[in-house]
């Protein structure tokens, strides 16, 4: 999968990216084999009639099979390609990464807004606080209905679930500011099912997060 190196995107940001990235270089590259091929056919057996402005296909069997063939494997390569690409992609999405300094934090949607629960129990609702350079792992459960928390910023979303745990990961290298959000319609409130995002620096938030102890 092409890979596209950047010091201020989170890794979901890069991922997706990519892969749109590669779907539009092989797509274009694809069409561009196919109509091409088509007007090599149109030109190269067309027979011109009376007039110089009108012109038949001249009638040969199996004309062009092998050139059909060879376009149709190379299009169903990039299409293997790209499905690969794709679970490939997925699977980084569902499953965060292993190394570096990770966070779990548990999520709990209600009707119409977001609680946050740090590991040592700390919970705030509306606000979700964690350090950059970090990978944040967010269990989200619903207390009622289904929602979808959603972070447009870094292209991550992931569904809460009355009884069910879902998974979401991200890592903000830089101390930045998002919008948290529903994207799921459940209820009146929905649209004012915002919280925000708040990325420290790692020392600052240690210090913060130590000072919730006392």
């Amino acid at each position: 999968m092409l890979v596209l190196t950047s010091y201020l995107l989170a890794p979901s940001q890069v991922m997706f990216d990519s892969l749109v990235t590669y779907f539009l270089i092989m797509g274009s590259a694809a069409g561009a084999l196919v109509i091409g091929y088509m007007v090599y056919n149109v030109i190269k057996y067309r027979e011109r009639g009376e007039s110089s402005n009108n012109f038949t296909l001249k009638p040969t069997e199996h004309r062009g099979s092998r050139g059909a063939l060879l376009i149709l494997s190379i299009t169903m390569s990039v299409l293997a390609v790209a499905l690969f690409a794709s679970f490939q992609a997925l699977s980084l999405y569902y499953h965060p990464p292993h190394t570096g300094p990770s966070m779990t934090i548990k999520v709990y949607a209600f009707q119409f807004g977001w609680n946050f629960t740090y590991p040592n129990g700390y919970s705030q609702v509306g606000t979700l606080i964690v350090p950059a350079n970090t990978t944040i792992i967010l269990n989200i459960t619903s207390k009622d209905v289904m929602h979808s928390l959603g972070i447009p910023a870094l292209d991550v979303k992931a569904d809460a679930i009355p009884g069910f745990w879902n998974t979401l990961w991200f890592d903000v290298p830089t101390p930045s500011n998002f919008t948290i959000q529903c994207y799921e319609l459940c209820g009146a409130g929905h649209a004012y099912m915002i919280a925000k995002l708040v990325v420290l620096p790692q020392a600052e938030f240690y210090q913060w997060y130590d000072s919730l102890k006392g």
